[in-house]
């Protein structure tokens, strides 16, 4: 069949209805999931008014907590709650927070002498005229310049007010007002406005019901916003992605109270959501901005059209030309075999591992010699399958040093050398060695990695054990003077880096000479360590134990805590039981022998310049505790 030209025709009539299967389902896919996305997104808009309106209420709720929980409130004591808040960072977007009093005819004149007398001969209630009833705003912070401008208005007489503030009181609800002109507004950008009441009522009075409500109220808590300002610190973060406008109950030019920009007839996505806050209805409607719509356009279903269509013609082409290249293509694959059979042959007789990988993490292998079974355990077929790769032998903390190395000869165009570890199945750690070089095409893009792997664990672990004798005291096998001091330095920086403190125990076995001198150096040698032994168990999990020579022990303790005090306490605790433990008798062959240590405690917080500064002044606090009688310690604290 494949030598036919009606396979080809029979895969281009397929391929092209494919595609245009494809485009129909792709091109409505998107569309879909763009409406979706839109809808989250206006969702989430909504969500976000919501909460942060929720939040406003919180706030005024907040003040008439403060009137309930208080015989009188005093303007100083409102406008320090009020700063308290920090709403111009919290709650951006709030014009002020205020209360408004209510007050009968007969009060109003003792009222406004009352206020006047505080400072503000200027006060009055306003608008004039004689009504029913009275309010007015006596409390409003900021008492900026805006404000001042409603500084005792009576919104009492105003009807778009006047409903919701009956409304909150009849309910003991929040209630929010319809669209109104802010009495701070003036000059040439004057915005649509609207308020939140919360009531406040005379304490100890009953307001289980209507009437008793009405009798009981004294004013209320409010918050004027002006709607534009409000509204941008709210959505400030979607208006790349719609545009919004919010009208009060229905959709008119009258009821708007925000739009962020002319209504575009051309968007493609709209959403409109009623949303009610504090008893009042608004409609949010949201339209899809060119930026948005432009951001989730999506080149897919012309790809898939155009690119199916190339597709489907250029597989045509490839079945018609098969038939005669297929002879071509038996004799090439034959070729390329005996080739790799004679590449396999060469690479065998190398020593060590002779590999091709992958470049990138975690090189998957092309081609790798039959010695890979001795390091890892896993046989070439399983590498050269991809069912194992060396990222799967190779510890993990190895591989940032082998990528470094691998990048830096490409960057250069060089060899590459670093040596890392690998488990093999049967748990077995080896040390290697790897050498390689990065292969690149004629525009020197790497292609792959060819090297060798040779297994160094022994030369490894000789290194190791010369490193052991220089840093580790023979008889006890803890760290000695020189990789103390290099501990130290460590410890000191990290002192001052964390702001954590520290201490260093100096310990000495007291009347020691005598163990020699009585029992033998061999004696004396068993109980140094069986010191050792003790010291290591005393000790918490990281702090380091260390023998600066003779009878003489160190131990330092890090991350002791964040003040001297602290670590001094924890410190002498740990010496306390270190002193127990020393002072339990230990078995020398066929003797019980008591010995005692002298310890010096020298706290540091990361300030000295030197360790041996620190080791100096916990060897002068061991000394003070032996000149005290020994078997004691003694603190020295940061000088």
């Amino acid at each position: 069949m494949l030598d036919r030209s009606t396979a080809a025709w029979i895969a281009l009539v397929s391929g092209l209805l494919l595609t245009l299967v494809l485009w129909s389902y792709v091109g409505e896919h998107l569309e879909n999931r763009t409406r979706d996305r839109f809808a989250n997104h206006a969702e989430l808009a909504r969500d976000n008014l919501l909460s942060r309106m929720q939040a406003y209420e919180q706030v005024l709720h907040g003040g008439a907590a403060l009137f309930a929980a208080s015989d009188m409130v005093r303007r100083a004591e409102w406008a320090a709650y009020v700063a308290a808040l920090h709403l111009e960072r919290s709650l951006p977007g709030i014009q002020g927070t205020g209360f408004t009093v209510m007050l009968p005819p007969a009060q109003r004149e003792a009222h406004v002498a009352a206020v006047r007398a505080e400072g503000f001969p200027d006060y009055t209630v306003h608008p004039p005229g004689y009504r029913d009833t009275y309010s007015s705003i006596v409390f409003l912070e900021p008492f900026d310049g805006r404000n001042r401008r409603a500084f005792g208005y009576d919104m009492y007489s105003d009807p778009v007010r006047r409903e919701a503030m009956e409304r909150a009181r009849d309910t003991g609800m929040a209630a929010l007002s319809g669209r109104v002109t802010l009495v701070q507004e003036f000059g040439p950008e004057v915005q649509p406005g609207f308020l939140i009441y919360v009531p406040v009522y005379a304490k100890a009075t009953p307001v289980d019901n209507v009437e008793q409500r009405r009798a009981a109220l004294l004013g209320y808590v409010y918050a004027p916003f002006r709607a534009h300002d409000m509204m941008r610190a709210i959505f400030r973060d979607d208006l790349r992605d719609a545009d919004i406008e919010l009208h009060d109950l229905h959709e008119s030019p009258q009821t708007l109270l925000y739009a962020s920009a002319e209504r575009n007839p051309a968007a493609h996505y709209f959403v409109t959501h009623e949303v009610e806050v504090a008893g009042r209805n608004w409609v949010v409607r949201f339209g899809s901005t060119p930026a948005f719509e432009a951001g989730h356009a999506s080149a897919e279903p012309a790809l898939i059209l155009y690119g199916g269509s190339a597709l489907s013609v250029m597989l045509f082409a490839v079945m018609h030309s098969n038939a005669r290249h297929r002879r071509r293509m038996r004799a090439a694959a034959l070729h390329l075999a005996r080739s790799r059979d004679e590449f396999r042959t060469l690479v065998e007789n190398v020593p060590g591992v002779v590999f091709r990988c992958a470049i990138e993490a975690p090189w998957k292998v092309m081609h790798i010699s039959r010695g890979i079974t001795l390091l890892t355990g896993a046989t070439p077929e399983e590498f050269m399958s991809g069912r194992v790769t060396f990222g799967d032998f190779i510890l993990q903390e190895d591989v940032p040093a082998i990528v470094t190395a691998i990048e830096s000869a490409r960057a250069c165009n060089a060899n590459y050398e670093v040596e890392y570890r690998m488990r093999g199945r049967d748990g077995r750690i080896h040390w290697v060695s790897e050498r390689g070089r990065a292969a690149v095409n004629v525009e020197d893009e790497p292609l792959r990695l060819d090297g060798v792997i040779i297994d160094v664990t022994e030369r490894r672990t000789a290194e190791e054990a010369i490193r052991n004798l220089a840093f580790v005291d023979t008889l006890t096998q803890l760290p000695n003077r020189r990789f103390l001091l290099d501990r130290l330095r460590q410890g000191l920086a990290n002192a001052r880096r964390h702001g954590r403190h520290g201490a260093l125990l100096f310990i000495d076995i007291d009347h020691f000479k005598r163990v020699n001198d009585t029992y033998g150096h061999e004696a004396g040698d068993q109980l140094l360590c069986e010191i050792a032994a003790r010291l290591r168990k005393a000790v918490r999990e990281g702090d380091t134990v260390a023998r600066l020579g003779g009878d003489e022990f160190v131990v330092m303790l890090e991350d002791l805590g964040e003040a001297t005090p602290e670590a001094a306490d924890k410190a002498t605790l740990i010496a306390d039981k270190i002193l127990t433990d020393l002072n339990a008798p230990y078995d020398l062959g066929t003797v019980r022998h008591r010995s005692t240590p002298s310890i010096g405690i020298a706290c540091f917080d990361g300030g000295e310049e030197r360790a041996e500064d620190l080791l100096r002044r916990a060897d002068e606090a061991m000394y003070r505790a032996k000149a005290g009688g020994r078997n004691r310690l003694e603190t020295q604290q940061v000088s």
